[in-house]
């Protein structure tokens, strides 16, 4: 997977077909909530939508990192 640029990666992600079933989806997303909840952090629509991509199982937790990495790590 060699994306050039963070935005592609994600859309190429959101396209695949999620790879958690429901209940692991409503388990990561309360796990997320909690982390927010006790942040007590804002969190932007641009954040929540990288949230969806673990959530839904777009992308395992290697492949996210390496993503989040790739995404904060260049500049705009």
């Amino acid at each position: 997977m060699n994306y050039k640029t963070a935005d592609e990666w994600c859309e190429a992600a959101m396209r695949r077909a999620n790879g958690v079933d429901e209940n692991e989806s409503a388990r990561r997303r309360e796990m997320v909530q909690l982390h927010q909840l006790q942040s007590g952090a804002e969190v932007d629509a641009d954040t929540l939508a990288d949230y969806e991509l673990y959530i839904l199982g777009k992308m395992d937790i290697k492949e996210y990192q390496d993503y989040l990495f790739l995404k904060h790590s260049k500049a705009p």
